[in-house]
């Protein structure tokens, strides 16, 4: 049997993924059966490898090397870092807000400005030192 252009085209789309995975895509989109001895003499003939290569499940880049832990290739796991690392920032930035902008805080100060001032009003109602003058000594 003769190869047809269609079937070089899936030989050389699909190549990277070896030998028996084109002899299943030519069965799959062609309806054709080929032996992976033809499949490989065929590549050979056209110059195509059939080297298995890793692809990134990213951003789909073939050939390129995967990081072990995350398994995608360095520009994904820069941008996968980059994202844990904008969302940790957010968490943050909202922790900060409550933390500065609470109406919680805003009691608190109030409380503390109502205890100072009734404190303030019995030193000089009894002419007891100040908590300033307390910790001079004088």
């Amino acid at each position: 049997m003769i190869w047809t252009e269609e079937q070089d085209d899936v030989l050389r789309e699909v190549s990277y993924r070896g030998a028996d995975v084109v002899r299943r895509e030519l069965k799959r989109r062609l309806g054709v059966s080929r032996s992976i001895h033809s499949i490989e003499n065929r590549a050979s003939r056209i110059h195509c490898s059939l080297r298995v290569r890793t692809v990134c499940p990213g951003c789909g880049a073939v050939g390129v090397r995967l990081n072990r832990q995350t398994g995608m290739c360095a520009l994904c796991t820069e941008l996968l870092h980059l994202e844990e690392e904008r969302a940790f920032n957010e968490i943050l930035e909202e922790e900060r807000r409550r933390a500065e902008e609470s109406e919680e805080l805003a009691e608190a100060k109030r409380a503390r400005d109502a205890l100072r001032q009734k404190n303030a009003r019995l030193c000089r109602k009894h002419g007891l030192k100040t908590k300033r003058q307390r910790k001079r000594g004088s």
